[in-house]
């Protein structure tokens, strides 16, 4: 009797695995790369795609993140490439290829001017992004946050929950928990604190929390992180959550405007709305329970929205 391989990639790599490349177009995929490895011009291979990590240039220089690029790199120099990149001809750019998986990989070998081992595939968008997903869950594990953004981009082409759910490996409620933190905490804030690969979900809604509460505004955030780039990404999210529990909601600035004739609206301490005598005054007086229900409705339907 043939010894049972459990996992999908060793069942292919034997030749076995019929059921599952039928099920996973991405495992026929794979299947044909092991035939298909080259060697590239790094130059030649261009980003596809939501970004999976936090981009190494953009984040701040933290103990545990610096290091792993480099660590990448000196292994590449030192024993090769062991890892070959997944990439695919380009549709629109004739002679040149997309990074499906193994952007740093292709980094690495593009510092050290030589060429990328890659496995050269014909892929739709579909198999590739589950492609991406696939190689996340069975390397180093994305961290909350990094996870997040990645969903946040993958919903922005137009993919449903879902999907995002079967690329990542996580239920429906898990994405809807990603969104909230990729949509409260501003985006220049949490690449400013980096991908916190110690950090879960409670750091992060606490930190949600702090934005969605008025104890955080974004300028503060980026001024206290600025001062912070000294420490790791996961202290430096500890440091800028302790930072908001010392400080009440923050000041707001006080408004006016007037959204329709005869209406004032003046918000910054709460909301005030003045309007002017009239008809319209006194449908609103019959009416505005029934007007605030809905629009409480709408706010918590918002909330939750995935």
């Amino acid at each position: 009797m043939a010894r049972k391989v459990l996992n999908a990639y060793e069942a292919v790599k034997k030749g076995q695995g019929e059921a599952i490349k039928a099920e996973i177009p991405v495992m026929r995929a794979f299947e044909s790369s092991l035939q298909a490895i080259r060697d590239l011009d790094p130059g030649l291979i261009d980003d596809w795609g939501p970004a999976d990590r936090l981009e190494e240039d953009v984040t701040a220089v933290t103990l545990e993140d610096d290091g792993s690029f480099e660590v990448l790199k000196n292994s590449i120099k030192e024993q090769g490439q062991q890892v070959p990149a997944l990439v695919r001809p380009s549709k629109s750019k004739p002679g040149r290829f997309e990074v499906i998986y193994g952007r740093r990989r292709v980094k690495a070998c593009a510092d050290l001017e030589i060429s990328v081992r890659a496995n050269v595939q014909e892929m739709d968008d579909e198999t590739a992004l589950m492609a991406k997903g696939l190689e996340n869950a069975a390397r180093r594990g994305l961290s909350f946050y990094e996870k997040a953004l990645f969903a946040a981009e993958i919903l922005s082409q137009g993919k449903t929950t879902k999907k995002v759910g079967e690329v990542l490996g996580v239920s429906r409620n898990a994405v809807s928990q990603l969104s909230r933190a990729s949509k409260v905490v501003p985006r220049s804030v949490g690449v400013k604190i980096g991908p916190a690969p110690a950090s879960g979900r409670p750091k992060w809604f606490q930190l949600a929390d702090a934005f969605e509460a008025g104890k955080l505004t974004e300028k503060h955030a980026l001024v206290t992180l600025s001062k912070l780039e000294h420490l790791t990404s996961d202290q430096r999210l500890d440091q800028l959550i302790k930072e908001t529990l010392k400080r009440g909601a923050a000041p707001r600035v006080n408004q006016e405007r007037s959204p329709i004739p005869g209406v004032t609206v003046k918000s910054g301490q709460g909301i005030n709305i003045v309007v002017k005598k009239g008809a319209f005054a006194n449908w609103l007086d019959e009416h505005l329970d029934e007007v605030l229900k809905k629009a409480h409705g709408e706010f918590e339907a918002t909330s939750r929205k995935e």
